[in-house]
């Protein structure tokens, strides 16, 4: 009986059970939408803070009474770790203000980007166990309803954690990691914690061989090779600099001169183990990349700083413009550096404002540079900061943003002449300067010499810069006229440059560099030979030969031996007692690279022998022309 009792229930409930029933997935449950509340005075103090644990939507109202000034508090206290969106409505006629303070009632953060009538919006705040919202009028006296809508999300790995503008509530950052973020509100600053490895941790294991010289990395392969020096046919010495070997009867006396192939494109190492005692190392220091995305109206503004918040480089973007920063130089020595990123300001006067975009969020990566010691170190924008060189090395440098300008200085302990070469990169018209420190307060640098024969992707070079002691270098983009202004607009933050030095002694048988002006004119003596190249295009060479001591007149003879693809021509003035220069004598036949030959008779004072191309049109950076004086007929 029992039996047919069950058999009958189970029919009327459409089957029995066989086995362990399933239990179909409910789904999640219905949302029901954020909680709609509304404000309950009193809430003037944090301990009366109306308690928000999920979505909300509250409706408030500020008074108006001048002599009590009203505020409402809220305490936002999810379940669990959540950010926060705040969004207070604007209300007619009074500046509304959000601050945001911790569990203990300290004050972490205020948001008050807009004027009266309008919203303010605090996009990401972190709320991890409980946090407070004051909501209030920026001035005494004005009040109005308003609406205060919260949403809650829950945090990701990778986004910034609000507040974070201070170093000790910076957001950690690693090494190659990216980190998405807001600038939420006008006020808004981003810290972020970045931890450098240290030297030991990436030193070689004991006893492993240090790297070759050989082993240096190649010009990278998107650059323009620089071009070698010609080899010289078996058997016969190479003429110095690549110069045509003179005919036999003109051919002049080589006592003194820099023995052949010295000057060429290698050094070589007899060169360098005249160039005198080594220098002390620079300190060691780590170069970053940084890549900052374009957030929509905003103006970014980028810092690096020490531990102790001494600002190591600090940039200033365009409006709505990426940025991309390369051979960011830090300290070897610091283990943590801060990278802050804010909003700068954009326009002048009552205009002027800073920017935010609360509705968009940019992203952050910062890395270690693969080219490790051979990078530039930025900021190197001014002379003071200049990124040391030395004749046995390279440096890799990038040049982005357009205006950037990168600065290196070489350091000797003799007298040496320099031959600076810069490799061509793609997208980059770029431009080489040597640069002489300003004298005296207030005084600006003085550009001695400038190379800019190149264009897009054609390397540039300078012969024969005098250095003593401290030289320093420019590596910029050059100009170009865009919708009739002149402008800077190359850069290429994705393949860097390469910039080398070769040095050798200063032994009086070369042409000194800058010798562009009489007053800076290499001095020539009879019977010694000089050498010099016509580089860049326009170079003009001054020699001095002074005759101001000698009683009578004295003839000489002057001979200059032309180059290949330059008509030279060979020009002598005497100097006045006023500093003018004045024309006494020409040989400027312009026939390749056969001599030119000047004859006077000197009368006691000073003279000055030009050397340039005839037609200030063509150039030669490899071969080198021959100037000497003989005294007599």
């Amino acid at each position: 009986m029992r039996r047919l009792v069950w058999i009958a229930v189970c029919a009327a409930l459409s089957g029995c059970p066989k086995g362990k029933e399933e239990v179909p997935d409910a789904g999640p449950p219905a949302d029901a939408g954020p909680d709609t509340l509304t404000e309950k005075e009193p809430n003037e103090r944090p301990d009366q803070a109306l308690a928000l644990v999920r979505d909300a939507v509250v409706s408030g109202a500020l008074s108006a009474d001048p002599s009590k000034p009203d505020e409402d508090w809220y305490r936002l206290a999810p379940a669990t770790a959540r950010t926060a969106d705040l969004t207070l409505s604007g209300i007619p006629g009074v500046d509304g203000v959000l601050e945001v303070y911790d569990r203990d009632r300290n004050r972490l953060g205020s948001v008050n980007s807009e004027g009266d009538g309008k919203p303010e919006r605090l996009p990401n705040l972190y709320v991890e166990g409980e946090r407070f919202v004051r909501v209030s009028s920026a001035r005494k006296g004005s009040g109005g309803a308003y609406t205060l809508t919260l949403s809650y999300r829950r945090p990701h790995d990778g986004e910034e954690r609000e507040p974070n503008d201070r170093a000790v509530d910076a957001t950690p950052l690693t090494l190659g990691q990216a980190v998405a973020a807001y600038i939420g509100h006008s006020g808004d600053e981003d810290w972020y914690r970045i931890e450098l490895p240290s030297p030991e941790a990436e030193a070689p294991p004991t006893g492993a061989p240090p790297a070759p010289p050989e082993a240096l990395p190649p010009a990278p392969t998107e650059a323009a090779p620089l071009e070698p020096p010609a080899a010289p046919p078996p058997g016969d010495a190479p003429p110095a600099d690549g110069m045509a070997a003179p005919p036999e009867e003109t051919a002049l006396p080589t006592e003194g001169l820099v023995p052949p192939g010295v000057l060429g494109g290698d050094a070589g190492p007899v060169a360098q183990a005249d160039a005198g005692p080594a220098l002390p190392p620079e300190p060691p220091s780590v170069a970053l990349k940084i890549e900052l995305s374009a957030l929509d109206g905003v103006r970014p503004e980028l810092s690096v700083l020490s531990a102790a918040e001494a600002p190591l480089f600090t940039l200033r973007g365009k409006e709505g413009e990426a940025l991309s920063l390369r051979n960011i130089g830090v300290r070897a020595t610091d283990r943590v550096v801060y990278v802050v990123v804010k909003s700068g300001w954009i326009g002048t006067g009552k205009e002027a404002r800073r920017a935010y975009n609360a509705a968009s969020a940019y992203t952050l990566s910062v890395s270690r540079e693969e080219a490790g010691a051979n990078a530039e170190l930025e900021p190197n924008d001014e002379l003071y900061k200049a990124t040391p060189l030395t004749s046995a090395g390279f440096k890799e440098g990038f040049l982005a943003p357009k205006t950037d300008v990168d600065h290196y200085v070489l350091r000797t302990s003799e007298p040496v002449l320099a031959k600076v070469e810069l490799s061509g990169v793609d997208r980059l018209d770029l431009v080489l300067s040597a640069v002489e420190p300003p004298e005296g307060d207030g005084a600006q640098e003085t550009v001695t010499l400038r190379a800019n024969d190149g264009a897009v992707k054609e390397p540039e070079r300078l012969n024969n810069v005098s250095c003593r002691g401290t030289c320093y270098f420019r590596v910029e983009s050059a100009t170009r006229k865009i919708e009739g202004k002149w402008v800077k607009d190359f850069e290429n933050p994705e393949v860097p440059y390469r910039i080398s030095v070769t040095t050798v002694p200063d032994n009086g048988s070369e042409e000194s560099e800058p010798n562009n002006t009489a007053a800076r004119a290499t001095a020539l003596t009879f019977g010694k030979p000089l050498r010099g190249t016509v580089y860049p295009v326009k170079d003009v060479d001054y020699y001095r030969l002074d005759l101001s001591d000698r009683p009578v007149r004295t003839s000489l003879r002057a001979t200059l031996l032309g180059i290949l693809k330059v008509d030279v021509g060979l020009y002598l003035h005497r100097l006045g007692e006023d500093g003018k220069l004045a024309l006494v004598q020409t040989a400027d036949r312009a026939k390749g690279d056969q001599p030119e030959s000047i004859r006077y008779s000197a009368e006691p004072g000073v003279y000055i022998l030009e050397v340039r191309d005839t037609k200030n049109r063509e150039s030669n950076f490899q071969d080198s022309y021959q100037l000497s004086v003989e005294e007599g007929d």
